[in-house]
């Protein structure tokens, strides 16, 4: 994926909600990126790739150290591919 591609997916997957100290874990935000792109007809980036462009848009990332995960505060998931990430990951919903 391109720059703008990124660009496209953070503006359509993810808000910035500052009162959500948890955040979204690793795994959370490369499924929506994953849904994301079977929805878009797009390639998905590795995973290395999309943490860097990730980082490169001014998102960081901390450790949670409870339980081990990485964590991006003050994230959450929006839009169709939320709702596609959301469906597939938890089939029991359906």
């Amino acid at each position: 994926m391109n720059a703008d591609n990124y660009l496209r997916f953070i503006s359509e997957c993810i808000i910035k909600d500052p009162d959500k100290e948890s955040g979204l874990r690793d795994e959370e935000m490369y499924g929506l990126h994953l849904s994301w792109c079977a929805l878009n007809g797009k390639k998905p980036s590795s995973d290395h790739v999309f943490w860097s462009a990730i980082k490169e848009l001014g998102h960081t990332r901390n450790y949670h150290h409870d339980d081990g995960h990485h964590l991006w505060p003050g994230l959450s998931m929006t839009g169709p591919a939320a709702l596609d990430y959301i469906l597939s990951s938890q089939p029991d919903l359906i």
